[in-house]
């Protein structure tokens, strides 16, 4: 969008738009992974906006303390634009518990809305069949499948009277 207004792609324009936009998430109640989330980018890019210009840290801590003087999100619940930004991170392929987290929910508050609410458990449902479907790749519409996980083991060096090694 930055390149239609500007003819050509303008990093300081999109960055503009995205600590905008940050601001906005602040405001409506979402924390720093919420507020990084909403925007696309990392906890730590966002971090470093914050501690590189003091004019958008202080905007981010008065956007925060007005969302929570107005209550924008009471605790344990979440409000459209968090539920949003929850169901755009879960059809991204983020876990549940992760994306739930960035916008201030635990997973049984989660599980508790959804109990409460069919409309969002739909929704809910909906998003999670999508990022199942980016997970698995192009050819996920032959098979849902879940996306690889790696355990990391130790494997100590075979000593010098160890001769097992030698066999394999």
């Amino acid at each position: 969008m930055i390149s239609a207004i500007h003819g050509r792609p303008d990093h300081t324009a999109e960055t503009e738009h995205r600590r905008a936009n940050a601001l906005h998430a602040a405001a409506m109640g979402l924390g720093a992974a919420g507020c990084a989330a909403a925007v696309g980018i990392t906890e730590s890019l966002l971090a470093n906006w914050r501690r590189n210009d003091p004019t958008f840290d202080t905007a981010m801590s008065a956007a925060a303390a007005m969302a929570g003087a107005h209550k924008v999100t009471p605790q344990g619940q979440a409000n459209a634009f968090g539920l949003r930004i929850l169901l755009q991170s879960i059809a991204q392929g983020i876990h549940v518990g992760t994306a739930a987290a960035a916008i201030g929910l635990r997973r049984d508050q989660l599980t508790r809305i959804r109990r409460n609410n069919p409309a969002v458990d739909k929704l809910l449902d909906a998003a999670i069949l999508q990022g199942r479907t980016v997970q698995a790749g192009p050819r996920s519409n032959r098979r849902l499948r879940r996306a690889s996980g790696y355990r990391l083991v130790t494997r100590a060096e075979p000593s010098a009277t160890d001769t097992s090694a030698e066999e394999l």
